[in-house]
């Protein structure tokens, strides 16, 4: 079931998709209707921000995708580029609306060659960016977020990546 890369649209999408995520190893995946995806690395912040926007004033889902590319950034660096990227798609954005946002963290090195480390990375990351909201936002904010990871993951490691409260979730292929 999840030994496939898991597969969210690369492109800003103005139509609609919907994302089926696994929350919990003992339940069945659940469905997030109605998305609009926004990949934060592909496009500059400034029109992530105006596309955030009008998003989040439709009824569609709105889902920043965020990738740090092909590399495999150190904890530090990958802060770097979080920060910088997510806080210009996120200026002007209320609590209010910003506590509607599902963010993807989908890297491509995911679908590579795999290291033993690979799901304490992915902890980190989603904790790096759920810190991240915290600091912009505050506690509250930043847990009503739903923070989901998008990468290529192994079933013997899904438990391991599931298990961490900064995780709601694993996209899973239809």
């Amino acid at each position: 079931m999840l030994t496939k890369r898991n597969v969210i649209p690369d492109a800003t999408r103005s139509t609609a998709t919907d994302l089926r995520v696994q929350r919990l190893l003992t339940s069945e995946p659940v469905l997030i209707s109605n998305c609009r995806i926004l990949t934060l690395i592909d496009h500059p912040s400034r029109e992530i921000n105006q596309q955030l926007r009008a998003a989040l004033q439709s009824s569609q889902q709105p889902v920043l995708k965020f990738d740090e590319g092909d590399l495999r950034l150190t904890p530090v660096d990958f802060a770097s580029l979080l920060s910088r990227r997510l806080t210009n798609a996120l200026t002007g954005v209320s609590r209010a609306a910003v506590s509607r946002l599902v963010i993807v963290y989908s890297p491509r090195w995911s679908g590579e060659c795999r290291l033993p480390a690979d799901a304490q990375r992915i902890r980190i990351a989603h904790r790096q960016i759920r810190d991240l909201l915290r600091i912009v936002y505050d506690q509250e904010t930043a847990d009503q977020v739903q923070i989901i990871y998008g990468g290529f993951v192994f079933e013997e490691e899904l438990a391991d990546v599931l298990c961490d409260s900064n995780v709601d979730g694993v996209l899973i292929n239809k």
